[in-house]
C-alpha cells in the first residue's frame, strides 16, 4: 500500500513538472457526438404505443483560454453543430371507433367507423442546428494528457422534420345506424377492409422550431504533436423544452374522436395516418453520447 501511495505522489509531481505553459490561448475542435443511449426522452399515454430514439451530432467548437494557474485552466467555448435525431413509434394492436362525418362516405351518409391497427410503425427524422456555449475546466496530468469537465447549454433551431416511413395494417368497417345498424366491410367502399398504411396519406409532424438544453461532459485530451490533440469523452444533454407539439391527449380507445383518431378517412383524400408524435406528452432531447474530437491549439 505504501508503494502505491508513493507512486501516486510521484506521478502527480511529475505531472506538475511537465505541465505546459498554456502558451496557446485559442483552440478549434472538430468533433462527433455518437449516441450510446436513447436520443430522446419520450412519454405518451396512447395505449400500446412504444418508442425508441437516437441522436448524433457533428460540429466545430472554438475556444479561448482566459484563465490558467499551474496545471489548471478555464476555457470558454462557442460552437456550431448539426444534430440528427430520429424517433420510432410502434403500435402493436389497437382498436378504436369514432363517428365519421358525411365527408367520409361516398353517398354522404353518417356512420360509426371501426378500425383495428396491427403492427403500425412510424419513423420521424428531425434536424437541428445547435449552438453550444460552455466552459471547460482542464487539469494537465502531464504534457501528454489533460483531464477536462464541461458545463454549459445549447440552443437549437429546427432545420428539417419529416415522417420518413410508415408501415402496418388497418382493418376497417362501418356501422350505419340509419340502416338498422348495417355493417359494411366491402373493400370497394370508403376504404373498408384491410389497408396497407404504407400507401396512405401521412400528416406532417408538428416539431417546434426552437429547443434548449443543458450540456455537460468529461473527457481526456491526448497531445499528439505540434498543435494537434485528440479528445475522447462523454457528453450528456438535458433537454429543457419539448420537441413535438403533442396535439392530442389520448389515453384510451373511448377517448378517440374523428379529430384525434390516428387513422382517418375522407372521400377526397382517402385513408390518412397522423404523425404518431402528435400523441406524445413529453419529448426532450436527452442523448448520452461518445464524444470524439480533434483539437488544433494555437
Amino acid at each position: 500500500m505504501k508503494h502505491i501511495v508513493k507512486y501516486l505522489i510521484l506521478l502527480c509531481a511529475v505531472g506538475f513538472l511537465n505541465a505546459p505553459t498554456f502558451a496557446q490561448k485559442f483552440a478549434a475542435k472538430a468533433y462527433g457526438d455518437i449516441g450510446i443511449s436513447n436520443g430522446m426522452s419520450l412519454s405518451t399515454a396512447f395505449p400500446s404505443m412504444t418508442t425508441t430514439s437516437s441522436s448524433n451530432a457533428f460540429g466545430i467548437d472554438f475556444g479561448y483560454r482566459f484563465w490558467q494557474k499551474s496545471a489548471n485552466s478555464l476555457e470558454f467555448n462557442l460552437g456550431l453543430a448539426y444534430q440528427a435525431a430520429s424517433s420510432k413509434f410502434k403500435v402493436s394492436d389497437f382498436s378504436f371507433d369514432y363517428a365519421a362525418p358525411a365527408t367520409a362516405d361516398e353517398d354522404g351518409n353518417r356512420y360509426q367507423r371501426y378500425t383495428t391497427l396491427s403492427d403500425v410503425e412510424q419513423k420521424i427524422d428531425i434536424g437541428y442546428l445547435n449552438i453550444p456555449i460552455y466552459l471547460q475546466y482542464q487539469f494537465r496530468v502531464n504534457k501528454w494528457l489533460g483531464i477536462h469537465a464541461d458545463v454549459g447549454f445549447s440552443l437549437g433551431f429546427k432545420c428539417s422534420a419529416k415522417v420518413s416511413s410508415t408501415s402496418g395494417l388497418a382493418n376497417t368497417y362501418g356501422v350505419y345506424p340509419e340502416y338498422d345498424q348495417l355493417v359494411v366491410k366491402a373493400d370497394y367502399l370508403n376504404d373498408f377492409g384491410e389497408t396497407n398504411l404504407e400507401n396512405t396519406v401521412k400528416a406532417n409532424t408538428d416539431v417546434k422550431g426552437f429547443s434548449a438544453s443543458l450540456l455537460s461532459g468529461a473527457g481526456l485530451e491526448f497531445y499528439v504533436g505540434g498543435p494537434v490533440s485528440i479528445d475522447l469523452g462523454v457528453r450528456y444533454n438535458t433537454g429543457l423544452t419539448d420537441v413535438y407539439g403533442g396535439k392530442y391527449q389520448v389515453n384510451s380507445a373511448s377517448s378517440i374522436t374523428a379529430d384525434s383518431a390516428p387513422v382517418t378517412y375522407t372521400v377526397a383524400q382517402g385513408q390518412q395516418v397522423k404523425a404518431l408524435s402528435d400523441y406524445v406528452t413529453k419529448s426532450h432531447i436527452n442523448p448520452l453520447s461518445l464524444h470524439i474530437g480533434i483539437y488544433i491549439r494555437f
